[in-house]
């Protein structure tokens, strides 16, 4: 198969040209008030880079000043915008010499060796190596950005391009291969074909990487919202039973404790103090309750003024004197509100599946309820174990 460099050029500006359209599509189409992700910016990026290949494509045809400066400034351009785009999607400031000191090198080196293209892919090369580690070390360095597998394909598109760059500069540094200009009627250099190749797939490779880490964190963030109450920040009753199922079903002969508590006279605080001051009662109580569990147990709103604790790995003895501790904290703690200082007191009920007996986790509810209610009718501010 016969290639020649302006064929090769023609379908990296075409593929290029392409993901522009695709990534502003995706720019636009999100919410002005929702969370700066980069796509923008990466978008822009893309865009320089395919006025790079337009301004190399028409080497021969414009001033070198256009098609060998500007087109380099324009490439180190849009990987310094890479750069801003990944610091935009960790809500992190990154500082503006790893934009802007990489961009004037690329631009004094190009104008130096306008007419020295050996020498141009040796230190352009060197520049472009230096920002493209800086992308990467500010990808790797967050855990934002490597969270799920996207990040993986970012990555590997550096890496190809880093590895293209190498390859260019030791051909260039052989000094026996004139590489051959987009004007030119040379067949290409096969490191010329190689490095076609890499940066269209690399091009792909970042931008659907960059979309899909932007889609990963929305989704973890809706699952987050979707797993959580809202007014107080624990566990909603869903993520409570699913994470109560997980620890039945994997207790591996342990046994495991459930505990439901219920704020006293809740009711009397809306009614006197009003609502708001109800809920920030609500949002101290699930705090301080969450400082007082262990490491595997899981506080969650159960819903209304009731929460419950999942005990793994807790027998009888250790789930009432954990409960014991949950009510004791409460009742001498004084919570702070607009409407004034709220003291209030709990009812616990405890409920236990013991080790390896089979149970189902409705069953084990309707005990600790049980417990609870018995708890209340016994005078409440009391934990009561379910026999």
């Amino acid at each position: 198969m016969n290639l020649d460099a302006r064929t090769l050029l023609f379908s990296l500006i075409l593929t290029n040209a392409f993901m522009v359209v695709s990534l502003f599509v995706a720019a636009s189409s999100k919410d002005e008030d929702e969370k700066q992700d980069g796509i923008a910016k990466w978008a822009v990026a893309i865009l320089l880079q395919t006025l790079t290949w337009i301004l190399i494509a028409a080497r021969g045809g414009i001033p070198d000043a256009f098609s060998i400066v500007v087109a380099n400034g324009f490439l180190s351009g849009s990987y310094a915008l890479m750069l801003a785009a990944v610091g935009e999607f960790q809500q992190r400031t990154v500082q503006r010499w790893k934009y802007f000191v990489p961009i004037a090198l690329t631009l004094l080196v190009s104008a130096i060796l306008i007419n020295d293209i050996h020498a141009r892919f040796i230190w352009g090369g060197m520049v472009y190596i230096f920002q493209l580690l800086l992308f990467a070390h500010t990808l790797l360095t967050a855990q934002e950005s490597h969270t799920g597998r996207a990040w993986k394909l970012l990555i590997s598109g550096i890496a190809v391009v880093i590895v293209v760059l190498l390859l260019r500069a030791i051909v260039a540094m052989s000094g026996q291969v004139i590489l051959a200009q987009p004007g030119a009627n040379d067949a290409p250099h096969w490191i010329q074909i190689v490095s076609f190749v890499a940066l269209m797939g690399s091009s792909l490779l970042g931008s659907i990487g960059f979309l899909l880490m932007v889609k990963e964190r929305t989704d973890r963030e809706v699952l987050h919202l979707a797993m959580t109450d809202s007014l107080t920040g624990v566990p909603n009753r869903r993520a409570l039973m699913d994470y109560a199922e997980r620890a039945l079903a994997q207790r591996s002969g342990r046994s495991m404790a459930l505990l439901m508590i219920d704020v006293d006279h809740f009711k009397r605080i809306n009614d006197t103090r009003g609502h708001p001051a109800g809920d920030e009662a609500l949002r101290q109580i699930s705090r301080l309750l969450s400082k007082r569990l262990r490491g595997g147990d899981l506080l969650g709103r159960y819903g209304g003024e009731e929460f419950c604790v999942v005990a793994p790995d807790t027998d009888a003895d250790g789930a009432l004197t954990l409960a014991e501790s949950l009510r004791a904290a409460l009742e001498s703690a004084e919570m702070t509100t607009a409407s004034g200082k709220i003291s209030v007191t709990v009812s616990i009920g405890v409920a236990l599946s013991a080790a390896n007996a089979e149970r189902e986790l409705k069953d084990i509810l309707a005990e600790a309820d049980v417990a609870l209610y018995s708890a209340k009718k016994g005078g409440r501010n009391q934990v009561v174990c379910f026999s």
